[in-house]
């Protein structure tokens, strides 16, 4: 078992044989290429897994062999993918030559589909056990014609489920407390959110989170904060109908049908994370809950990119193997510079081991 410090799951279960990861490059031409050569040059990171880098090789060797020359001289912390293991996808020639560091296009978007697919094509196949994801452009993936939301839908979708979740997880480096929030909507407009919030969907979203804090936390009668939609929660109803006319409702029933959780809301979503922001500072405070359940995609993220923007990381529950990712974008803005922080994708990478053994 890992030291707290490092450990993402507090209680595991018993080992098995090491874990066989895909780690996709993610859109080739954003960091997902720099973080990951970064994140591999720490042999601890592999050392109780099998990693398998998806990807073009060639574009791989250019960001290593760019990155290399911004040290200055000086020898950059970075595998050498000479040395990896590497499934290689093959790129055609006109879309190949397209893609640019730091320039994200249809054709890096495209690339970036093709490594994902593959990843899980082979894992569904039993190739692998999990998959690390490294970041990709929505935007890119639409102008390359695929009409998906994001990758955890493509998980779900090839996967065949439709009961999955995305849960944010990170350990803080103050306090050691353990933030784990997961959302109830996704990657939709803000105005779908009232109507896409149903008491099935609620009801689905609390049960995979309820299942993933037992199984693989170890939590067995976890304590969870659930927020309210509107400001104040909508203050008995004259800030919005919501919480008075469902939510609330479905709160009471769910509190029955699980009379061994605590289950904590509906909380006002603006004193929600007060409790979040003293457990992670603050070594000193005992927080009252295990995890959260926030409604929609800003309502959970704001806080945890707040605290852990650098060490959070996303992964599916509901799916029939680990896919963990870092928590942060492709960063075209500054890739090839070799300024980007792998510590996300290392938290990820950890996190994808400890769930898969």
């Amino acid at each position: 078992m890992k030291t707290a410090t490092t450990s993402f799951v507090d209680q595991p279960g018993s080992k098995k044989s090491r874990p066989r990861l895909a780690v996709t490059l993610g859109d080739p031409a954003g960091i997902g290429s720099e973080v990951i050569l970064k994140a591999l040059a720490d042999s601890e990171i592999a050392a109780d897994c099998e990693l398998v880098v998806v990807g073009n090789r060639e574009l791989l060797q250019a960001t290593y062999t760019q990155l290399r020359q911004q040290s200055g001289g000086e020898k950059a912390l970075l595998a050498d993918p000479e040395q990896l293991s590497v499934l290689d996808i093959e790129l055609e020639a006109s879309l190949k030559e397209q893609i640019t560091l730091g320039i994200g296009n249809a054709a890096s978007g495209a690339a970036s589909f093709a490594y994902l697919e593959k990843a899980i094509t082979q894992t569904l196949a039993g190739e692998f056990d999990g998959i690390v994801t490294g970041p990709i452009a929505k935007s890119l993936w639409q102008a390359a014609g695929y009409d998906y939301p994001g990758q955890t839908e493509v998980l779900a979708k090839y996967s065949g489920v439709s009961k999955f979740g995305m849960l944010f997880v990170a350990r803080s480096p103050h306090s050691n407390y353990q933030l784990r929030t997961l959302l109830a909507t996704t990657h939709i407009p803000l105005r779908q959110v009232p109507d896409s919030l149903t008491a099935p969907l609620m009801t689905s979203k609390l049960e995979l989170l309820v299942d993933c804090l037992q199984e693989n936390f170890g939590l067995k009668t976890p304590r969870i904060a659930i927020s309210g939609l509107n400001p104040h929660s909508g203050e008995q109803g004259k800030l919005g109908k919501e919480e008075q006319d469902w939510l609330i409702p479905w709160l009471e029933e769910e509190r029955q049908k699980h009379p061994q959780l605590q289950l904590d809301g509906l909380v006002p979503p603006d004193t929600l994370w007060v409790t979040l922001g003293q457990a992670w500072y603050n070594p000193n405070y005992s927080c009252p809950y295990d995890a959260y359940l926030a409604l929609y995609h800003d309502q959970g993220l704001i806080p945890v990119k707040l605290v852990a923007f650098d060490r959070a990381v996303n992964t599916t529950i509901g799916l029939p193997f680990v896919r963990t990712s870092p928590d942060h974008g492709t960063a075209f803005d500054i890739a090839g510079q070799g300024i980007a922080q792998a510590t996300s994708m290392e938290a990820a990478i950890r996190l994808a081991v400890e769930l898969g053994i």
